[in-house]
């Protein structure tokens, strides 16, 4: 006989605990967070959207005056050598 405690169940059970007060510790920041996280990933999607149309715009705008009257505008706004 072996006078050392057997720990692989005390191990499965203080893992099964761990991840229930991980889950526990998660929903609670879901439901905190959750008002927090409507507002900011709501706000994010507006800027984003009216960052999309304004570099669209800009492409339209530029494809036009390039086809039509072989006016480059990325060149006249940035200058020639802008990349540098």
């Amino acid at each position: 006989m072996s006078t050392k405690r057997n720990n692989k169940y005390n191990n499965i059970w203080l893992n099964i605990a761990k991840i229930l007060f991980f889950l526990v510790a998660l929903y609670l920041a879901y439901l905190i967070l959750r008002p927090l996280l409507t507002v900011l990933l709501g706000i994010s999607f507006w800027i984003i959207k009216f960052v999309i149309f304004i570099a669209v715009g800009f492409l339209v705008i530029h494809l036009f005056l390039k086809l039509i009257f072989a006016i480059d505008l990325i060149h006249m706004i940035f200058g020639r050598n802008w990349r540098r």
